[in-house]
């Protein structure tokens, strides 16, 4: 991402919203100020739904929810998370967000789901990027019927706490040692 941009020239911006364990709905915006004078400032306004997962209004689950690469010195590159159709209708899924010029490649193994069944997201970081921290996401949109479409976000991290998979992890930890 370019910090400066001569005239003409363009860049990618990321916006991230965090729901912070909100479940309801919320409308956001951004402002990106420029010294062009024909535009000035942009705001650019974003609607969400925050559900839980196991929530009945969700039609895909992921597993895991969030994939997690864990700290920079464990240096993985690969992970996957199973996307299970859990309505009683087929669901014809597309990545349609995913993180530019950070990742190797973001595959999606299934592209026609049938209730109940599994499509594979397989992430893999570009070479170098192992030891780096991040925050990102990958969108996966499925529709069924005449125009029914929903989105699923799964979360990317790494070198970063408070992911749904750390806290997972701490809670089996924790269960763990409450064995012993």
């Amino acid at each position: 991402m370019k910090s400066e941009l001569a005239a003409g020239d363009s860049t990618w911006i990321e916006l991230i919203y965090t729901s912070r364990g909100a479940k309801s709905k919320a409308h956001k915006s951004a402002r990106v100020t420029t010294n062009d004078t024909t535009l000035g400032r942009v705001s650019i306004a974003f609607k969400a739904e925050t559900m839980e997962p196991g929530d009945s209004a969700l039609l895909l689950a992921a597993d895991p929810p969030s994939l997690d690469f864990g700290d920079p010195e464990k240096r993985v590159r690969r992970l996957e998370s199973n996307i299970t159709n859990v309505t009683d209708e087929v669901m014809h899924l597309s990545l349609v967000s995913v993180p530019p010029d950070f990742f190797e490649k973001v595959e999606l193994k299934g592209d026609k789901l049938k209730p109940g069944k599994t499509a594979r997201l397989r992430v893999e970081l570009k070479k170098g990027t192992e030891e780096e921290q991040f925050r990102k996401s990958v969108t996966l949109e499925a529709s069924y019927g005449e125009k029914g479409k929903f989105r699923l976000t799964v979360p990317l991290v790494k070198g970063i706490g408070g992911s749904a998979t750390a806290k997972k992890d701490k809670k089996d930890d924790q269960a763990q040692k409450d064995k012993e």
